[in-house]
């Protein structure tokens, strides 16, 4: 397999496990989205809120729901055999799980994934919103 063969299946599994990643917001999937994360995570909302792992998962299955998440286009920079950096644009249909609501949010987000016994997992992600 050339250099380049690697790259391209690096970021094949880096998309797909992306898309996991937002099925797995979208359907309430805990355990998925928990084996999706590196254990060290910073993850950034579009609100300014930090969480680590355990924080975001606690949100997302207590605070927020989400309906659907999209992705735009992304691109994918290997800065090592392990260790990628994403960005692209991201739309969340989202709402508080104690209210009857449903909100569009639009973000452009920063990831570093990284590959840890042989998956890919996120290890910061970073979203700041944008207008439609």
């Amino acid at each position: 397999m050339s250099e380049h063969d690697s790259l391209r299946t690096a970021e094949d599994e880096i998309r797909v496990q992306e898309t996991r990643r937002c099925a797995a917001l979208a359907a309430d999937d805990l355990v998925t989205l928990a084996e999706l994360m590196n254990d060290d995570l910073v993850h950034v909302h579009t609100t300014g809120i930090v969480h680590n792992k355990l924080q975001l998962l606690e949100h997302a299955g207590q605070f927020l729901r989400f309906f659907e998440v999209r992705r735009g286009d992304l691109n994918i920079r290997m800065l090592a055999d392990d260790v990628a950096v994403v960005t692209g644009p991201m739309t969340n249909i989202v709402g508080r799980r104690a209210e009857n609501e449903k909100i569009e949010v639009h973000a452009f987000v920063t990831q570093v994934w990284v590959k840890r016994d042989g998956a890919w997992k996120t290890s910061s992600f970073h979203a700041v919103r944008q207008t439609s």
